[in-house]
């Protein structure tokens, strides 16, 4: 049974979902991971949710780190080495692993690092939260996808996330197929989040007849091609699933990419279009707009 939870990684969707999870089962049960000076500057300013402070427990790697039963990644894909190191001293042998980060690769990280047979494939869907400085504010919670790809996601550990978030009230869902889930994310991501950033705009000029629209679900019809040369069974029902899910979205919302670009950080570009054009190229698929939207962000980075 899952008692203990972590969390590395406090961003947007962390405190979205942490801040949740801490008022279920106990502060005392729930741990912020970070370096010492994160939680200097996490209990100085303290963080926000709509207003409201949230009190968490924060806490450093040390000799006496408390063991976690779930383990929780909320960092930028960027960060994710420091945040595997964050997070070591905090597990044994049965910690239940689980990745908030966007795109494909973050599981196979923490496989890698900690072994594949603790960790739960997943992906967050439909929240819309924005962060300025130390706070976020939302709309809509979302939910979390979870389950099996491949060998990966034992039955028992996915057995006991269903109970825990049962018990916790905690909104997810069990797709029937993971992979095309995580796939099917990652061509919402690719449209999205490049498209908002790269015309400046939240979700409702994404959700309205234009160039930015257009842009957007070119680049999701070339995921689902490059997909589709991966093995994964994506169609044309699937790109209007997933703009029916973005047209649906809090419309002065805005995805993380975009928050990025404002606030002048690195993006998750390469986990997007640097992803479908590099396999893209392995496979002889053409790729144009996420070519262009490739670009178009290195070049607002570059600009910072």
């Amino acid at each position: 049974m899952i008692k203990k939870v972590g969390i590395v990684g406090f961003g947007a969707l962390g405190i979205l979902f942490g801040s949740y999870l801490s008022d279920k089962v106990g502060k005392e049960n729930f741990y912020v991971i970070a370096d010492e000076e994160r939680v200097k500057r996490y209990r100085e300013k303290g963080i926000y949710k709509n207003g409201v402070l949230c009190d968490m427990n924060y806490v450093s790697p040390g000799e006496n780190s408390p063991k976690v039963d779930l383990m929780l990644f909320g960092v930028k894909y960027s960060a994710m080495g420091e945040a595997l190191k964050l997070a070591e001293g905090f597990v044994h042998s049965k910690t239940i692993f689980v990745s908030l980060l966007n795109g494909i690769a973050s599981e196979e990280d923490i496989a890698e690092k900690f072994g594949a047979e603790n960790v739960v494939y997943s992906t967050a869907q439909c929240m819309d939260s924005l962060k300025v400085d130390n706070a976020i504010t939302y709309r809509d919670m979302g939910f979390l996808n979870f389950g099996r790809v491949g060998s990966v996601g034992s039955d028992e550990n996915i057995a006991a996330l269903k109970e825990f978030f049962d018990r916790t009230a905690f909104p997810y869902k069990m797709p029937e197929d993971m992979s095309k889930n995580l796939w099917g994310k990652l061509l919402l991501n690719t449209g999205c989040n490049q498209a908002a950033a790269v015309f400046d705009c939240c979700f409702d000029v994404l959700q309205k007849e234009g160039k930015p629209r257009e842009v957007m679900i070119g680049a999701m019809r070339e995921v689902m091609e490059v997909g589709q040369a991966e093995g994964i069974n994506l169609d044309e029902g699937d790109v209007e699933y997933w703009v029916k899910v973005l047209d649906g979205l809090n419309p002065q919302g805005m995805p993380s990419l975009r928050q990025d670009v404002l606030n002048k950080r690195k993006t998750e570009v390469e986990l997007f279009s640097g992803t479908i054009n590099r396999l893209g190229k392995k496979h002889n698929i053409k790729t144009p707009y996420n070519e262009f939207l490739y670009k178009e962000i290195k070049k607002i980075e570059e600009n910072y």
